[in-house]
């Protein structure tokens, strides 16, 4: 075993892979170690290394580094490398927008299919986003709001829609821990946020979509 090979399986940590979906293992195992720094913007990943640090055949890594490459998280440039993504500005920035649509339409989904105890959760997790935003937290209210969107997609009752935000979950993750909030926005969200909670308290699915990407400036509706 190379030295590169011992410093992998030192920095992925004990892991087990078994059973029949290996590459989706791997996808989550190679994906959160993205997510979390492990490895590194621009650092090249090798399928060779990745199976050997892992014990298990090339085959399944490779699958699980096209998914990779599909979501974003790694490029690559055939018969020169595979690598981690860059994490650029505009990426930063394409992910904000990206998340603001999808969580409103999570949002419009889920509260046409909530019950009361269910629609009561979803605003106890939005409180802890106003909560964040209150202190001026801007970590905690984009770990909170990620807990908020996990949940609306999740009551969304719709199993496509359900798919396709779970398969972009850790570019999303990954890319909104470099997000630099923008001065002097803080109370324009908790106008927003605000404005949100008392729309899903009164059951107006539409108001509540349309403050969420207020908040997010998408879409802006004057006549709010």
């Amino acid at each position: 075993m190379t030295d590169a090979q011992v410093s992998l399986d030192e920095r992925l940590g004990p892991v087990s892979v078994e059973g029949s979906a290996l590459a989706d293992q791997i996808f989550d195992i190679v994906g959160n170690a993205i997510v979390e720094g492990t490895l590194e913007p621009g650092e090249k990943v090798n399928d060779k290394e990745l199976a050997a640090a892992l014990g298990i055949s090339r085959t399944p890594v490779r699958e699980a580094l096209q998914r990779l490459t599909w979501v974003g998280l790694v490029e690559v440039a055939p018969s020169r490398y595979t690598r981690v993504t860059e994490i650029t500005d505009e990426m930063v920035s394409s992910t904000l927008e990206y998340m603001g649509m999808q969580a409103s339409v999570a949002l419009q989904l889920a509260m046409r299919r909530m019950d009361a105890d269910e629609l009561a959760e979803a605003v106890e997790l939005l409180d802890h986003v106003i909560a964040a935003t209150e202190a001026d937290d801007a970590e905690a209210m984009m770990n909170e709001s990620l807990v908020l969107l996990e949940y609306l997609v999740g009551k969304s009752a719709n199993p496509v829609f359900s798919a396709m935000m779970a398969e972009t979950s850790l570019l999303v993750a990954r890319n909104l821990r470099h997000l630099h909030p923008e001065e002097g926005s803080s109370e324009h969200r908790l106008e927003c946020f605000r404005e949100m909670r008392a729309a899903m308290l009164a059951g107006d699915a539409d108001a509540a979509e349309k403050w969420f990407r207020r908040q997010h400036g998408i879409g802006v509706d004057t006549s709010l």
